[in-house]
C-alpha cells in the first residue's frame, strides 16, 4: 500500500488529505483569503473537503462559528480531524451530509463554497473524484435555490469557479434574488485569459459590482506580490 500523504502546512494549521477526494488547491486558498468576513458570526462551508476554507475563515475571523457541509466520508473524516487539531477546533463544525437535503431554520452570514462546476467533461475514472468535480449532485441552480434559503437578510454567497461558468451562476443566483456584489478575476498569467473568477452574491448588491482581478503568477513558478500579499497570512513558503 502506499504511505499516507504528508500533511500539507500552513502557519497556524496542517491538513491531512489522504482520504480526501480533492487535496488542497489555490482555488481554495484564494476565496478564503479573497471573500470579505467583516460582521460575520455564522458561516457555512459547502462542499468543504480537507476544511481548508473553514480553517482559514475560522483563523481570519475569530468569533465566528464555522460550519461545514460535506458529502464524501473520506473528505468527511480528514476535515474532522484538521479541525480537532486546529486552534479553533471548538467553532468549527462538520456535517456528513448531502447540502441539497438539509432542513434546518439556522441562517447564515456567509456561505461560501469551491463547487463542483464540470457539466460535459470527461470524467475520472474514480466515481469519488468525479462527485467532487462535477456538478451531477450539486448543480448551479439548485446551489443557488438551496442558499438563499439559509442566507441571513444581509447574508452573502461566495464562490469561485472557471471563467466560462460566470454566466450560468450569474444567471442562477438572478433567478433567485441574488446579484453580485463584488467580482474578481483570477489570472494565472498575465498574457492569458482569467482562469478563474471569485464572487460575492448578495440580496442588497450595488448596481455596478465591485470589479477586481489578481494575478498569480508574474512569470512562470514566480508568485506574483499580489498573491503573496492575498496568502501570507497562511501559507508557509513566504
Amino acid at each position: 500500500m502506499p504511505s499516507p500523504a504528508k500533511p500539507f502546512r500552513f502557519k497556524q494549521f496542517e491538513i491531512v488529505q489522504s482520504r480526501s477526494a480533492m487535496r488542497v488547491g489555490t482555488d481554495a486558498v484564494l476565496l478564503a483569503a479573497w471573500v470579505k468576513l467583516s460582521n460575520c458570526t455564522h458561516v457555512l462551508d459547502v462542499g468543504t473537503g480537507t476544511g481548508v476554507i473553514a480553517l482559514i475563515c475560522a483563523q481570519r475571523c475569530p468569533l465566528a462559528i464555522i460550519e461545514a457541509i460535506e458529502i464524501d466520508q473520506g473528505s468527511a473524516d480528514d476535515a474532522r480531524e484538521n479541525f480537532e487539531h486546529s486552534p479553533w477546533s471548538e467553532r468549527l463544525k462538520i456535517h456528513l451530509c448531502d447540502f441539497l437535503k438539509i432542513t434546518t431554520s439556522e441562517k447564515f452570514d456567509l456561505i461560501i463554497s469551491n463547487p463542483p462546476y464540470f457539466t460535459h467533461s470527461l470524467r475520472a475514472a474514480d466515481p469519488i473524484r468525479n462527485a467532487a468535480r462535477h456538478d451531477d449532485y450539486l448543480p448551479s441552480d439548485a446551489f443557488m435555490r438551496h442558499a438563499r434559503g439559509m442566507l441571513k437578510p444581509e447574508g452573502k454567497v461566495a464562490l469561485i469557479f472557471p471563467k466560462s461558468e460566470l454566466e450560468r451562476w450569474m444567471l442562477d443566483a438572478d433567478t433567485v434574488g441574488l446579484k453580485p456584489a463584488r467580482i474578481c478575476h483570477v489570472f494565472t498569467l498575465a498574457h492569458k485569459d482569467a482562469a478563474r473568477v471569485m464572487i460575492e452574491f448578495s440580496f442588497h448588491a450595488p448596481t455596478e459590482p465591485e470589479m477586481e482581478s489578481v494575478l498569480i503568477q508574474k512569470s512562470p513558478g514566480e508568485p506574483s506580490d499580489a498573491y503573496k500579499q492575498m496568502t501570507t497570512e497562511f501559507y508557509t513558503k513566504w
